[in-house]
Formats: structure tokens, C-alpha cells, sequence
């Protein structure tokens, strides 16, 4: 019953709806389980914009605390990997959200569908990029919660992390509570990294083995993964983390050159 509930009430606005009198949809670019975004044309400044919709089921049952908690987040960051808030409203009894919109491509489409394949050495400089935006965001106690491929973002060789849905101000927790939400994004990260390195591997056997097993990778980037999926002791804090890494990449280049 839910789940015809939520396909009869969260039925997405079709192309050309003016939201508010000035957001004209152009496309739905994502149905997520907390949201609806679209691709609209600001008629005011004509620029393209993403206005991302809460979930009219959501509304219902008063889970509106990730909406608000979404909009502080966004307004209180200034960084050009990380979309700017530019409007929160509510409209015909629903609360939307305005933000840049990032013309680029997520990585889930760049290895899934143009099948672009990353060495190892490449990985790892491509996450040396991702983890400087997550320690801008740890800096600012913020935990993004949410490293996914489909919510990173590149456009000429710059990285952007997008979907804030799930994001969590540190401010107000505890050392254990603040802790685990910064390790719940350090193992995003080596799931991530794993990802990448997924997509130059070749299987050769039909046999499922374990990603130890199947990577080719140095054993120094194998012992950082898993640090960062905490299978080995993990990191305490990104700056810990990025640290490991320069070290792993300086160590990597000194063999390239030699």
C-alpha cells in the first residue's frame, strides 16, 4: 500500500510546468528515494538551474528535518566543487530547493556507459581530487553521507560531489557520533576508489574471489584500502587519510620516473 501511495502522490512535474511562477522544468534528471530534481530554465536570469522537489510522501509524514538540514548545509558552503544554494521555497504545499547546475557527466555513467577505464595510478589521483572536497566538508564539520559514483561529477577534468540529501552537520554530536559519521564517509571513499580500479579489470575466471584476490594493485595501496573500509585500523580523520595517500602517490610517481 505504501508503495502505491508514493507512485499516485509523488508523480514528478512534466516538462514546461512553471514551478513558482518562475522555475520552467526542461527534464526530470533524477527520482531518488528523498527526492525529485529536474533541469529548469530560471525564467528571471535565463540561466539552466537544478530545482530539486521533496517527495510530497515525504511531506506526509513530516520528514522534513533532511529538507532543512539540506538548505543550511548548502548555504553555509563556498566551494567550486560543491553546487551554490540559490532558493529555498515552498510551492503548492511543497518545499523545493535551487542550485547550480553541474553540465557535466557522474562517474556511474562515465564506467558503466562510455566504459572509461582507470589504472590504478589514475585512481588514486582521481581520489586525491574527491578527498580534498571531503576534507573541505569535514573541515567544516559537515559529513556528506552519500559518496556514490552516480554523486560525483566531472567537467573538463573538474571534480564536483552533488546530492546533499543525506548530509549531516557535526556540530552537534558527540565525539563517538561525529567519528563514525567521518569513518561512514572514509569507507564511501574506498568503495569508491575500488570502483575505479574495477574499471580497467578483466576477469579471467568465472569464479567469484574477493577483491584482494582479483585486483592486481600494489600492496600499499591494498593496506590503504583497507584502512579506509576499516579492515584493517582505520583512519580517524580525512586529514589522516589524504595524508596516506600524498604518501602513496609521491611513492607511485618516484617508480613512474625512475
Amino acid at each position: 500500500m505504501k508503495n502505491l501511495y508514493r507512485f499516485f502522490v509523488d508523480r514528478p512535474y512534466k516538462p514546461q510546468f512553471l514551478i513558482a511562477s518562475q522555475y520552467e522544468v526542461m527534464r526530470v534528471i533524477g527520482m531518488g528515494s528523498y527526492g525529485m530534481t529536474y533541469l529548469c530554465e530560471n525564467k528571471e536570469t535565463r540561466e539552466r538551474c537544478v530545482v530539486k522537489q521533496i517527495r510530497p510522501s515525504k511531506l506526509k509524514n513530516s520528514e522534513t528535518s533532511s529538507y532543512q538540514m539540506e538548505a543550511g548545509i548548502l548555504a553555509s558552503l563556498d566551494h567550486v566543487s560543491i553546487p551554490k544554494l540559490h532558493d529555498a521555497f515552498h510551492f503548492n504545499g511543497n518545499q523545493f530547493l535551487v542550485m547550480d547546475y553541474i553540465e557535466g557527466v557522474n562517474l556511474e555513467d562515465l564506467l558503466f556507459d562510455k566504459h572509461d577505464r582507470f589504472n590504478e595510478l589514475e585512481s588514486l589521483e582521481f581520489l586525491k581530487g574527491l578527498i580534498d572536497i571531503v576534507a573541505y566538508l569535514h573541515m567544516h564539520e559537515i559529513s556528506h553521507g552519500d559518496l556514490r559514483i552516480p554523486n560525483v561529477m566531472v567537467k573538463h577534468a573538474q571534480i564536483y560531489v552533488v546530492d546533499f540529501g543525506l548530509a549531516v552537520s557535526l556540530k552537534d554530536k558527540s565525539d563517538q557520533e561525529a567519528l563514525e559519521l567521518i569513518q561512514k564517509d572514509l569507507y564511501d571513499l574506498g568503495d569508491f576508489l575500488l570502483f575505479l580500479l574495477y574499471s580497467s579489470y578483466d576477469p579471467n575466471s568465472r569464479k567469484d574471489r574477493p577483491w584482494t584476490e582479483e585486483l592486481t594493485i600494489h600492496p600499499a595501496t591494498k593496506h590503504f584500502i583497507k584502512r579506509l573500509l576499516q579492515i584493517e585500523a582505520g583512519f580517524e580523520s580525512i586529514d589522516q587519510a589524504r595524508d596516506h595517500l600524498h604518501k602513496l602517490l609521491s611513492m607511485s610517481n618516484d617508480k613512474t620516473s625512475t
